[in-house]
């Protein structure tokens, strides 16, 4: 992040005011991550990417805790010395500037106030600032019965920092906060005192046809989905955006905050701007709950014992007490020195948490991996993925005192090094589910609900019920039993594996009325013996039961041929907002004449809008029109600067068409008149 004081060279009523900002993203050795786009494993596209805000202030304010460059201090800094189910203290430390040129009597006060508007504590100081001068008002506030952030819960509170010149209120700060306490030791990662094993992924922000240029509510759709797939930690190798940081908060993500880099070091100017780097992240992202973990060190490179101790020292003076903790890979310079080891962990005595997981490639050229799966492979490679997870994620819960793990990755991104995306996650480029997604959401707890999320008791059929489907059917839930039918006959009920080390083994059934297709028949027949089941095309239902109550239901029906196409707004919890750079995915899906979806579908489908709203890309892009992967076709819809009706209307040769008409809502903050 940037910040830049405009005030001494802002002309006040004499003229338009322009604020020009020259971007360079070309390879630069000095600036992490350093190492040359065509070698990186992910892309830093160019490009003003993430929000720009302006702030207009009083000259007696609070200041910005980046501008202020300052060593755990500048802006609004809340810490948790002491927590406990009855009570809580919340530290609060507030930095003011006096840009007057007289003396001014400030006060501070402080109010937090939780999720109903109530006010549970308050506190106040008094100072005189001299002209030109700091200072930091501190306060303690005691919180009575405090309810706690947890993932599973994360209640958050509001910290209401008032600014006051005497009697007259000059600036106010609202800062979301969570009330939590932390620990790892070599038992574990443990959470306001409960032991808790942080299942999670790793995810870039890169997103098709957009790049970095992600708007808050992607974000904010990005989490809700992998918090779905009941991923709990998130991780990646640069700082996330507020926006995510903020959806990380209210969703209940645990957040480790990674330095840029990955695989490059270089002594001299690239070290200093990694210091810098490792003392902004915090200060940046300090306040919220979310974070569990900083990590300064550089991704998978060597660096000196020299750099590993600095910034761990930086991470801690920039976060002082007892609920900080920096990670680092084992058996690296000064890891032995480091809170928490990636990996090695359980030989030293130290916490260990497995970074990165589920990935394997045949070699590093050509990218082939038994995990990398694109979506419209089928379902039989998709199955494989599942598989091969499968096995990954049960190596991961028997490593003794494990705190987490994370997949490498949740989401398909785009890659620097390689002209093929990364497909080795559960959900495709366009956010779309592939079985894999719904195998890590089984494993989520069923009787936990959060309020924003889909979550709770699921099942689901890892099949099409297609010819060329497997015989032997696989169910994926976190119900007790799984219950099969087939065309409304009852195959059977079933208990996962208790032998296995997952919260939520799959359900494989047998015994269904199934043919290997029709070339494995011809061949039969030629050897002279008769298929023993014939394949019949009908209707599959899984009905997931916990107490012998049905708590889940999914049915799977034969897809016949393409006959209409089917539209959704995927907005998923965020409205469209009118600020002309807001959008939100429209999927259309290829659809039989009983509206079941044909995962053969490769349809080339026309997007058409009218209203306030556009297609981001084009043909020239594959954008629009999109051939159909796996029978669903997605465009991104961007909003215009007025809020109001949009229509998408969509068709392919030889199908229905459909439409969909939603609604854009005004931007709650203004935009700077004649800003683009």
């Amino acid at each position: 992040p940037f910040t830049v004081d405009l005030t001494d060279l802002v002309q006040f009523g004499k003229a338009d005011n322009v604020i020009a900002l020259r971007l360079d993203n070309s390879d630069n050795p000095d600036v992490p991550p350093g190492k040359p786009q065509n070698q990186l494993d992910f892309t830093y596209l160019g490009g003003l990417y993430r929000n720009v805000w302006m702030y207009i202030t009083d000259k007696l304010h609070v200041t910005d805790a980046v501008y202020a460059n300052k060593v755990a201090g500048g802006g609004v800094f809340v810490t948790y010395p002491r927590v406990t189910a009855d009570s809580a203290t919340v530290d609060v430390k507030a930095e003011v500037k006096n840009e007057y040129g007289t003396v001014r009597n400030c006060t501070v006060k402080n109010s937090l106030v939780d999720s109903g508007g109530r006010q549970v504590a308050q506190s106040s100081a008094t100072s005189a600032l001299q002209p030109g001068a700091d200072g930091t008002f501190s306060g303690s506030l005691e919180v009575t019965k405090p309810q706690l952030w947890h993932p599973y819960h994360p209640i958050l509170y509001t910290l209401v920092s008032e600014v006051y010149d005497g009697d007259r209120l000059v600036d106010k700060r609202a800062t979301r906060v969570g009330i939590r306490t932390i620990r790892f030791d070599k038992d574990g990662f443990w959470i306001n005192g409960e032991r808790l094993i942080g299942t999670g992924v790793n995810r870039h922000q890169d997103y098709v046809y957009v790049g970095n240029a992600l708007p808050d509510s992607g974000q904010y759709r990005d989490i809700k989905l992998l918090r779905e797939a009941g991923a709990i930690s998130l991780r990646c190798h640069y700082p996330f955006s507020p926006a995510m940081m903020d959806a990380a908060d209210e969703l209940g993500m645990m957040v480790i905050v990674s330095n840029p880099g990955w695989q490059w070091f270089r002594p001299g100017v690239f070290v200093e701007r990694a210091y810098q780097d490792a003392r902004e992240m915090v200060r940046w992202e300090r306040n919220h709950p979310s974070v569990i973990l900083w990590e300064p060190i550089l991704n998978e490179i060597g660096y000196t014992e020299e750099f590993a101790r600095t910034v761990y020292q930086i991470v801690h003076a920039e976060y002082p007490g007892g609920q900080t903790y920096a990670a680092s890979d084992g058996g690296r310079p000064f890891a032995a020195q480091y809170d928490v080891l990636y990996g090695r962990g359980q030989t030293s005595g130290k916490p260990i948490w497995t970074r990165e997981w589920g990935d394997a490639v045949d070699n590093w050229d050509d990218q082939n991996g038994p995990y990398r799966i694109r979506r419209d492979a089928g379902e039989n490679a998709m199955l494989r993925q599942t598989q091969g997870h499968m096995r990954g994620m049960e190596r991961q819960y028997a490593i003794p005192g494990i705190s987490g793990f994370g997949l490498w990755a949740g989401i398909d991104a785009q890659r620097g090094y390689h002209h093929n995306p990364f497909y080795g996650g559960f959900l495709d480029l366009f956010r779309v589910p592939k079985f894999d997604y719904y195998l890590f959401a089984s494993q989520r707890p069923p009787d936990i609900r959060v309020p924003g999320l889909d979550d709770g008791p699921m099942v689901f059929l890892a099949t099409y019920w297609m010819p060329g489907a497997p015989a032997d059917v696989t169910v994926f839930s976190n119900c007790e039993q799984v219950r099969l039918s087939q065309d409304g006959k009852e195959i059977g009920v079933k208990e996962p594996d208790k032998s296995s080390k997952l919260p939520h083994p799959a359900v494989t059934f047998t015994g269904l009325t199934y043919s290997m297709g029709r070339y494995e028949q011809s061949a039969t027949f030629d050897n002279g013996q008769r298929p023993t089941r014939r394949w019949i095309p009908g209707e599959l239902k899984a009905e997931g039961l916990i107490g012998g109550k049905v708590m889940a239901t999914h049915v799977v029906r034969t897809a016949g041929a393409p006959a209409q196409l089917a539209l959704s707004v995927e907005e998923a919890g965020r409205h469209l907002v009118a600020d002309g750079s807001d959008f939100v995915p429209v999927r259309a899906y290829v659809q039989d004449s009983h509206g079941t979806l044909v995962p053969l579908g490769d349809d080339h489908v026309k997007f058409s809008v009218t209203g306030e709203g556009a297609v981001i890309g084009d043909a020239t892009i594959w954008a629009n029109p999109m051939k159909a992967q796996g029978g669903v076709a997605t465009a991104l819809v961007r909003s215009t600067l007025k809020a109001g009706s949009i229509t998408v209307t969509v068709e392919a040769r030889g199908l229905k068409p459909a439409a969909v008409t939603f609604q854009s809502q005004p931007l709650p903050t203004p935009i700077v008149p004649g800003a683009k």
